[in-house]
């Protein structure tokens, strides 16, 4: 019975680790599809940051906002993301959130 319960956890275990290596060589393909794919089970915010780099360098600025708006609902301290967000919009919201999570460094 142990030896069983063993096998079952090592093999959980193995598939979980093999959609992260997997989600990690998603996040580093250039394709929408490819960075929509590596959110499956993916805790990490860092897709969702690429594809809105992706939307900006196509001209998509709404898309990339939306992608970034995403990021800082389950983030709302992600300065990388509210930083992005002010670049790329300009949105003034998204300069007094740096200036309050970086008062220093947002000047």
């Amino acid at each position: 019975m142990r030896r069983a319960a063993v096998i079952a956890v090592a093999v959980a275990a193995l598939g979980w680790l093999g959609l992260m290596e997997r989600s990690l060589r998603l996040q580093t393909s250039p394709s929408d599809e490819d960075l929509r794919a590596a959110r499956i089970l993916n805790p990490d915010t860092l897709p969702d940051v690429r594809r809105a780099f992706l939307f900006q360098s196509q001209g998509r600025t709404r898309d990339a906002a939306r992608a970034l708006e995403g990021v800082l609902r389950r983030e709302p301290d992600n300065l990388e993301a509210w930083g992005l967000l002010y670049q790329f919009t300009g949105d003034e919201r998204a300069l007094e959130a740096r200036r309050r999570l970086d008062p220093l460094g947002a000047r």
